[in-house]
Parts: structure tokens; C-alpha cells; sequence
């Protein structure tokens, strides 16, 4: 009884809340100091003020190619940096994958070539790093020469870092698909693409952390091996690699099998979800029209009725489709062994949807994202190949919008994620936060922007049980050991990094001097989070005591190695 009048209290506080979040100042308003001098710099913010925003910054870079090289083409790239501060040093890298190469590479940066796990670079990377000088009147312009040498999809990447400030940076892509007589920009994905074997011994790899299923009942899946009379079944399993080249298992995905009919639409025979080890076992009426056994093909999605990654302009999820098993006899089970996206550009795809299942399967429940709904909102993730639009959560569209590198990044896309899991268990009123563009861990922003971003940092960090931040390109940051005078940090509960390491300390058992918490991370913490609205750590911290939950000198000691001072 007192968690349903906790939830009526906290539904009829919201609608002031959302009002709130859309009267924002537009972002970019706030000044961030960027600079060892002091200076202060204007962000260059291009998302809208109902998204959160990860990617503001005060250094900027773009990236253009004069056109789509065919193959043994050479062409044109310019590079521009700029910045909003008088004059900034940063550093810069440029990432060519296999299919590409430097002809030339822009003046000043030294070229390398490195080995590459992640699938679409092909098995390596050329890079062209080094360090300049920009301005506001004097932007820093380079120019390189790249050729085309292998076909398929490609993507160049720049990164830009201020030298004073790791934390302030952007990053700029082009795609394009090559081809020996005709090339574009982009990477088009087919409404079906096709399947492959996956590599010898996959499926050895199981999906993050345990498992629990994402429907309460499935239509079609069968539990035993055994085939009934009349029928027949398919089985195998389904695949991925991953950005470090693991082969993984992909676990609550949707699987149909498929009657192919050449005189018509083709007929669904069954619906499942792959399981915890990644394997499915359908089984179906074998009866065919003409007396012969079923055509069957079995087709993957990147979905199912708790979430979905999908593109964002088809709105519809990536779908991988078998090879057609013509007439397969009454009694048997055709066996497509473990098989994989052919396409290596689409495996971050399916890396994002299996990390969104790390976060299912760590939460308590089993029913929706918020325990305490009755009727479940689907969790939506936006992203393609040549994606260029993200990195946020839309609070309007309700959608995690990446961009086509973030999944090489799980703990990006669980903080995305994080974000649409607040705006969810608090009926979309998120709170305010302002002073939010650009927001920094290490640095004070607002006590809404700290808590917003902290809890969903926060988020990513207890899925993973890893207390770091990890960026695609291999940039990490420390979240748990930073404490009082630690370098580049700022203090209290208005900076997002002392929020969230005093959450990780209240439920982590790695501890060091200073504290020695130590709960349960889905018990006391998860719970006031879904009983209460909090729009700030520290209303956090008192929903907490109202709950019941320690909040006495050992806690607020806790509190305090991370520098926020609550003991009075």
C-alpha cells in the first residue's frame, strides 16, 4: 500500500517538471572554462533543448571529402578545427579504415597503420595524428589525399581534443560505400540483409551477464528437441562480433521462420526468442500444400516488446534473413548452425541491441524498464552505419538516437539508455537541468545536470560492473578513484563524476579508505529511484531517508570521500 500512494504522489508532481525541462535556455548558453588561462569559451551545442546533450563542446572539427573515390581512386580530404576560445592547442587523429589509404597525409600529422578488431575497419586502421594550434579568427585547416583499395562500406573519422582539457572534444565522420565502377556517400542497408556462418567456436562467448527473458510467453517456441508428428523445426544460433573481436551470442532477439511462397506472400510458421545461450528451437506444422514439406528460411531482428534498435528513418529494426531449406521432411530439424550478420557494418547494430540486454537482464523484474508500471513502455534505440546523429536521448521522441560508432562504447549507449530510463520511471517529466551544454564529468555543471547525467552514467556502470568510462577511440576516464584534491576535479553534488562515484561507492565492495559501503546496487539505490521523482542528488538523498534506507554516518562518509558534504 505504500509504494502505490508513493506512485500516485510522484505522478501528480510531473507535469510541472516536463513544463520545466522544455522552458530550458537554449543550449550553448551556458559558459564552460576551457582553457589553462582561464578563458572562457561559448559551446558549439547542436542539439535541440528537448535532448540531452553529450555532444557539445568548445572545439569543433569537420571533415569533407571532394567525392566517393571508385576503386584505385585517389581523392581529395579537408579537415577544418576550429574552436570557440581565442586560441586553443589540440590534438588531432584521423582514422582511415582497411579499405582506405593515406596517399598523402595532411602536413604536420605522422602516419601509421595498426591492427583493428572492430569488424568494419577491416582488420586494421591507418591513422594521421599530431598537434596544432586554433583559434576563433584562425581555425586550423589541413588537407590529405586518401585512396580507395578494397570495395565495401567505409567511414574516416577525426578527433579533435583540447591539449587543456581531455573532456573537451569532437568528432566529426564521413561514409561512403566503394565500388570498382561507381561509389557513393552512405551506407545503404537493405530491408533483409543476409547471414553468414559465424566464426569456429562462436556462440562460446554468452550474452552479458544472466539472462532473463524479454516476453512472458513466446508463440511458437518450443522447450524440448523433440519433434512432434506432422511437424518439423528449426534450430541454430544467433551471432555477433563485437568492437574488440569477440565473437558473442545475441540473446533475446526475435526469430521468425518463414514459409517461402512463390505464389504469394510467404507464411510465418513461428515466432521465438533466441535464449541466454543464443540458440532458438522452433518447431511447426509441416504440411504443405502440395504434400511436400515446408520451404523454410528463418529471419533475426533487432528487437522484441521490451526494446528495439531500429533505424531511425525506416523506423523499422534490422532484419537478417537464412538461406531457403527447400522442402524440409515431416520429423526433421533443419539445423542453420551458428551464423552471423554478413555485412560487418551492421554488427554494431546488434552489439547495441545486446548491450540494451545487459541492462535487462541486470534490473530487477522482469516485466517492464519500470517495475512499478503496468503497461510497458518499449525501450528505443536509434542508429545506423552512417549515422551521424547522435549522440543523445530525444525526451520528445522518447529514442536514444547514436551515432554509427557509439556501440564500440557499451557504457555510452547504457548511459543513453540511462536517460531514457529515468524519462520513463518519471512519466516524462525529467527533471530540470540546467547549465547542461556542454556537461563535463570531472567539472560543475547544475544539481539537475549532475544528477541526471550522473544516475545514467551510473546506469552503464553497475551493468558492466566497470568503473570506467569507456569513448570509442580508446579515451577512458577513472570514475571510482577520484576523491578530495584530486587533479581537474571539481567538488560537490553539482559536478556529475562526485554524484555518480558516491553511488558506485554506496554499492560497490572494492573499497578504498574513506569508504566503506557496500549494498546491494539493485536493492536501496534502485528503489527510491523508482518510487520518488528526484530532481537532484541531494532530494535523492532525502527520499532515501524517508525510505528507510541508511543514510547515517557511515553513508554520509561515503558521500564525503566523493566531496559531497550532507552531514550538516
Amino acid at each position: 500500500m505504500y509504494l502505490r500512494r508513493t506512485r500516485i504522489r510522484r505522478i501528480a508532481a510531473r507535469a510541472g517538471l516536463y513544463a520545466a525541462v522544455l522552458a530550458l535556455a537554449a543550449p550553448g548558453a551556458a559558459l564552460a572554462q576551457a582553457s589553462a588561462g582561464g578563458e572562457q569559451c561559448r559551446p558549439l551545442s547542436r542539439a535541440a533543448g528537448e535532448q540531452t546533450d553529450e555532444g557539445a563542446s568548445c572545439v569543433s572539427v569537420a571533415l569533407r571529402m571532394s567525392q566517393a573515390p571508385v576503386l584505385g581512386e585517389q581523392v581529395r580530404v579537408d579537415i577544418e578545427v576550429s574552436t570557440t576560445l581565442a586560441e586553443s592547442d589540440v590534438r588531432l587523429e584521423i582514422q582511415l579504415p582497411a579499405g582506405l589509404v593515406w596517399a598523402e597525409a595532411p602536413s604536420g600529422l605522422h602516419a601509421s597503420t595498426a591492427a583493428s578488431l572492430v569488424p568494419v575497419q577491416g582488420g586494421r586502421v591507418h591513422r594521421a595524428e599530431g598537434a596544432g594550434r586554433t583559434g576563433r579568427e584562425r581555425p586550423w585547416r589541413l588537407r590529405g589525399t586518401v585512396r580507395a583499395v578494397a570495395p565495401g562500406a567505409a567511414g574516416i573519422r577525426a578527433s579533435a581534443t583540447s591539449a587543456a582539457d581531455a573532456e573537451d572534444t569532437d568528432s566529426s565522420s564521413v561514409f561512403l560505400t566503394i565500388g570498382a565502377q561507381r561509389s557513393a556517400f552512405g551506407i545503404p542497408v537493405r530491408d533483409v540483409a543476409e547471414l553468414a556462418p559465424a566464426a569456429p567456436g562462436a556462440g562460446r562467448a554468452h550474452a552479458r551477464l544472466d539472462h532473463q527473458p524479454a516476453e512472458a510467453a513466446v508463440s511458437g517456441q518450443a522447450s524440448a528437441t523433440s519433434v512432434a508428428a506432422g511437424s518439423a523445426c528449426a534450430t541454430g544460433s544467433w551471432n555477433y562480433v563485437d568492437h574488440g573481436g569477440v565473437t558473442r551470442v545475441s540473446a533475446n532477439a526475435r526469430v521468425v521462420v518463414y514459409d517461402d511462397d512463390a505464389r504469394g506472400a510467404d507464411d510465418l510458421l513461428a515466432t521465438g526468442l533466441t535464449g541466454a545461450d543464443g540458440r532458438f528451437h522452433l518447431c511447426f506444422d509441416n504440411t504443405e500444400e502440395d504434400g511436400s514439406g515446408q520451404d523454410v528460411y528463418v529471419q533475426f531482428a533487432t528487437e522484441n516488446q521490451s526494446w528495439i534498435v531500429r533505424n531511425g528513418k525506416s523506423r523499422q529494426p534490422y532484419r537478417f534473413a537464412s538461406g531457403v531449406r527447400a522442402d524440409v521432411a515431416t520429423g526433421t530439424t533443419a539445423d542453420l548452425g551458428a551464423v552471423q550478420p554478413a555485412d560487418a557494418a551492421l554488427m554494431r547494430g546488434v552489439e547495441a541491441f545486446d548491450t540494451v540486454n545487459a541492462g535487462w537482464n541486470w534490473k530487477p523484474g522482469s516485466t517492464c524498464w519500470d517495475q512499478r508500471d503496468t503497461t510497458c513502455r518499449r525501450g528505443i534505440v536509434n542508429w545506423a552505419p552512417d549515422s551521424t546523429d547522435g549522440t543523445y536521448y530525444s525526451l520528445q521522441g522518447n529514442a536514444v538516437h547514436l551515432a554509427a560508432e557509439d556501440p564500440d562504447a557499451p557504457i555510452l549507449v547504457l548511459h543513453e539508455f540511462g536517460h531514457a530510463l529515468m524519462d520513463d520511471v518519471y512519466e516524462d517529466a525529467f527533471p530540470s537541468s540546467p547549465n547542461c551544454s556542454p556537461h563535463y564529468i570531472t567539472r560543475t555543471s547544475s544539481a539537475g545536470c549532475a544528477w541526471t547525467e550522473g544516475f545514467a552514467t551510473w546506469f552503464g556502470v553497475v551493468v558492466l560492473d566497470d568503473p570506467t568510462f569507456r569513448w570509442p577511440g580508446g579515451r577512458t576516464q577513472d570514475l571510482e578513484g577520484p576523491t578530495w584534491g584530486t587533479n581537474g576535479w571539481d567538488n560537490g553534488d553539482t559536478v556529475e563524476g562526485r554524484v555518480l562515484g558516491a553511488m558506485i561507492d554506496l554499492a560497490d565492495t572494492a573499497n578504498e579508505p574513506g569508504d566503506n559501503c557496500a549494498e546491494e546496487p539493485a536493492g536501496p539505490l534502485w528503489n527510491t529511484f523508482l518510487d520518488h521523482v528526484s530532481v537532484t542528488f541531494a532530494q535523492f538523498w532525502a527520499h532515501r531517508a524517508a525510505d528507510g534506507y541508511d543514510v547515517g554516518a557511515g553513508a554520509l562518509d561515503c558521500l564525503h570521500h566523493n566531496t559531497i558534504d550532507y552531514r550538516g
